[in-house]
């Protein structure tokens, strides 16, 4: 994402489903929360090394000038000016988040449904998702939860149908809300397809066996 480009709110579906695997969640929450103890003990460091740099800021305004007041008043003035600047971009600046998720391949690699996950959102997959055009992202928002393959792939999918539907220039929101279901009314019936050519393998059971039942 562009330097200064404020990051996109996290897409909701119409149904407001979002996926759930204890495990896959269980990762991107540890993952989530490591990025975010090193962001605080970088931020610590780096507040430590600028009260240093101020004290001897202090000293040396006070050996050049013989001044007390400037010694002080400069350096506090500086200080605030600092202590303002990283309250206000605290709230809209997490750092970067895209190497957050490289356990897992990062998040372009997590199941298609985990475009909509919150903690995934904030992991990193806003910033993966930051280029894709807004009726792009709608579509795949949409298709996300019937989608067998990845983000990527689901991304990928949404970019080949958006080649042969025709954009308008100048785009409003209307006409990108417009786009978007035509996006999805050409790639609905083709994943409704391969699904039914490609049914999902039911999941094993508790005893390891694939859930079938005996005759």
């Amino acid at each position: 994402m562009p330097m200064g480009q404020s990051k996109r709110p996290m897409p909701v579906r119409e149904d407001l489903w979002q996926p759930e695997d204890k495990i896959l969640d269980t990762i991107i929450r540890r993952c989530l929360d490591e990025a975010e103890s090193t962001e605080g003990s970088a931020g610590g460091s780096t507040m430590m090394g600028g009260a240093i740099m101020l004290a001897v800021l202090g000293i040396v305004i006070l050996a050049t000038s013989g001044s007390t007041q400037a010694a002080i008043g400069i350096p506090l003035a500086l200080a605030a000016a600092g202590m303002a600047y990283m309250v206000l971009k605290s709230p809209n600046d997490d750092g970067p988040r895209h190497a957050t998720l490289a356990v897992v391949g990062g998040p372009g690699r997590l199941p298609a449904g985990y475009l909509v996950h919150a903690d995934a959102w904030v992991a990193g997959m806003a910033e993966h998702v930051g280029y894709i055009p807004e009726s792009q992202l709608k579509a795949s928002v949409q298709m996300c939860r019937d989608f067998p393959g990845t983000v990527d792939d689901l991304i990928t999918f949404t970019g080949s149908i958006a080649i042969h539907v025709p954009a308008v220039n100048h785009a409003t929101p209307a006409d990108v809300e417009r786009r978007a279901r035509d996006l999805v009314k050409v790639g609905a019936p083709i994943l409704k397809d391969y699904l039914a050519a490609h049914p999902p393998q039911p999941l094993p059971s508790a005893d390891g066996k694939n859930g079938k039942k005996k005759k």
